[in-house]
């Protein structure tokens, strides 16, 4: 998969994404989750362990969504309970939908991460578009999980003091909480200053045609891609139209 030109690698994590925000089907959203883990997978290895330590933090965040949903949507067919927690066909469908669609969208943002400035610098080369743009979508990409691992480091710092935030009082934390967000703020935009320097150094947006160091050329394993997801595509399009 290694293999795939770095435009292909893009193009694939926005159809992944795409798949997630408009199939409402469950049976295609489960097929384009597994199509999406098998992709990423193949990309690097199948690290379940890292997978399951990566994914085990959103399960809060799936859990409350099943409950909100199996407790507030009141329609299809009764599966379990009476009244306020009654249980319906609809909620639960929805409830796994939502889930797999930001299964989907995780996966689709682990295939962007792999990719590198100059992945991206030669994908939008090869659509003709300036290079300020694949700056642009590169930094904001990497910006979030860089900002997020900060925060884990500035807690793990807080703990390490003996200083246990759940005991504290709330408007504790949230000075704890107020202070270590700026400072990841005030990191991030001193790297950012640091960064606009060294591109700036390399001649970054300067006249004239500019050369790449490394070169990327489509493949057959490109074209299979394509073949494929066109493949994909119109199956679905034919299954929603009949």
């Amino acid at each position: 998969m290694t293999k795939l030109h770095p435009l292909s690698l893009i193009l694939a994590a926005l159809w992944f994404s795409t798949a997630a925000i408009f199939v409402p089907q469950l049976t295609w959203l489960t097929f384009a989750f597994l199509l999406c883990a098998i992709f990423r997978g193949l990309l690097t290895v199948f690290n379940l362990q890292l997978w399951w330590k990566q994914i085990k933090k959103m399960i809060p965040l799936f859990i409350a969504i099943i409950i909100i949903q199996l407790l507030f949507t009141k329609k299809g067919n009764l599966l379990w309970g009476k009244s306020w927690y009654a249980i319906y066909s609809v909620g639960l469908h929805r409830s796994i939908a939502v889930n797999l669609r930001l299964l989907i969208l995780f996966f689709s943002a682990q295939i962007l991460l792999i990719l590198n400035y100059e992945d991206f610098d030669i994908a939008f080369s090869a659509l003709h578009l300036p290079e300020e743009f694949a700056f642009m979508i590169f930094y904001t990409i990497h910006i979030i999980p860089s900002a997020g691992e900060q925060i884990q480091h500035s807690l793990q710092l807080v703990k390490f003091r003996g200083i246990n935030m759940r005991k504290l009082p709330v408007k504790s934390q949230l000075n704890i909480y107020r202070n270590i967000s700026l400072s990841v703020l005030a990191e991030v935009l001193s790297r950012s200053a640091v960064q606009a320097i060294a591109l700036d150094l390399r001649g970054f947006r300067s006249a004239g045609k500019h050369t790449h160091l490394l070169q990327k050329k489509f493949s057959l394993y490109d074209i299979i891609f394509y073949l494929f997801i066109t493949v994909i595509t119109l199956l679905y399009l034919f299954s929603i139209l009949t």
